[in-house]
Parts: C-alpha cells; sequence; structure tokens
C-alpha cells in the first residue's frame, strides 16, 4: 500500500475575468489549499506537484495564483486547529487524501486574511 502526504498551501488570488466568487470587491482573495500526493515524491518534485495541483485548481476557479503565502507538509499531530471555520483543518485534509484532489478552505477576504495567524509550534518530544 502506498502512504500518502497532505500539504497545505495559503493562497493569495486574483479573480479572474469569469469569476463568480466577489465577497467584497477586494483585489486579492486568500484560501488554504489541502493537496495530497504520494509518499514516494518529495524533495523539490513534492513542491513542484503541490504548486502545479494549486495552481490549476485556482485557475478552474477562475482565480489566478498571485502568492503564495506559505506551502509545508501538514503532519495532523503539528497542527491545532483554533478557528471558527466551518470544516476544521483535520477535515479538510483528510478529505484531500481521501479524493486525491485538491482542497480548499473557502475564500475569504484580504479584511478577513488580517485576521488570521499561522502558528507552527516546535516541540521536543520525549524519549520513552
Amino acid at each position: 500500500m502506498t502512504t500518502k502526504q497532505t500539504w497545505i498551501v495559503v493562497t493569495k488570488s486574483r479573480p479572474l475575468e469569469g469569476c463568480d466568487i466577489d465577497i467584497d470587491g477586494c483585489e486579492f482573495y486568500f484560501a488554504d489549499a489541502y493537496v495530497s500526493l504520494p509518499g514516494e515524491i518529495g524533495g523539490a518534485k513534492a513542491l513542484s506537484s503541490v504548486l502545479e495541483k494549486v495552481q490549476k485548481k485556482l485557475e478552474d476557479d477562475r482565480f489566478e495564483l498571485a502568492e503564495v503565502k506559505m506551502c509545508m507538509q501538514f503532519l495532523p499531530e503539528e497542527w491545532v486547529d483554533q478557528t471558527d471555520g466551518v470544516y476544521p483543518m483535520h477535515e479538510l485534509a483528510s478529505s484531500s487524501l481521501d479524493t486525491d484532489d485538491v482542497i480548499l478552505g473557502g475564500y475569504r477576504s484580504e479584511e478577513i486574511q488580517e485576521l488570521f495567524l499561522y502558528h507552527h509550534n516546535v516541540k521536543e518530544l520525549e524519549a520513552e
């Protein structure tokens, strides 16, 4: 059985002509994308694969990727979701693994993005 990995990519995107999403007329929108990859893909190839998949998903939604704010492997035990979102980040990551698709956590405006803070803790584990 092939193991899979999940990545989280925080994107800043510009709506293109024909885009149906208009939250508040912002120039940019932000989204968290959860991407699954086969476990054997690693290094630079993993990064390029993740970004290609995210860019394709955004283009399908009529967005142009303007900036990648964050891109890292999503290890569930390292993340605590403290948002009031409809779908918790662990659920979105699992959905990406189950479907092999890019799952977006929904688009948010620049104003809402200013309220988000991503905090990744590193802690030393005690040996048993």
